[in-house]
């Protein structure tokens, strides 16, 4: 199921009037209406259902829809940059947790920002961009060898 944020929702992540919870208030920034429920429990630690349910409580949160496939969004063709790439990746939760360990044991705190655009990307296609950045720093700084490493923990063989 996909959630939405209320008018009341935008609200509150200005003011921190309602939400007193940690994990509610994270979640409340990432639910954009493309994410899925799934998506959004699996990557964000300490979340549950019942925070979804909480905030769907205070009005701050509003069920837009139900996407069957919404655990692993649908992508376009593959990018000329990853030709070792499939398709799609096979599980966008999985692909998500491994770009994100990618960013932090390669990149370090400079990866900071290319972290952020992981947790915003909401498709397949807005992921593989960020992979793909994520790969042409790696060889930037370490070397194709480091690159071809990092390409195929994130796509396979």
């Amino acid at each position: 199921m996909i959630w939405s944020k209320t008018e009341a929702g935008r609200l509150e992540m200005q003011t921190r009037a309602l939400v007193k919870e940690r994990t509610q208030r994270n979640l409340l920034l990432l639910i954009d209406g493309i994410k899925s429920q799934d998506m959004l429990l699996s990557s964000i630690a300490g979340v549950s259902r019942a925070d979804f349910d909480a905030l769907a409580a205070m009005g701050l949160i509003v069920q837009t829809g139900s996407a069957a496939g919404a655990s692993a969004p649908s992508g376009a063709s593959r990018s000329a940059a990853t030709p070792a790439a499939p398709a799609e990746p096979s599980d966008y939760a999985v692909f998500t947790q491994t770009l994100t360990q990618l960013i932090s044991s390669e990149l370090g705190l400079r990866g900071f920002t290319l972290t952020l655009a992981v947790e915003k990307a909401g498709t397949n296609d807005e992921l593989r961009a960020v992979a793909d950045k994520v790969i042409a720093q790696i060889a930037d700084r370490k070397g194709e060898d480091a690159a071809d490493r990092a390409r195929r923990k994130l796509y396979g063989d």
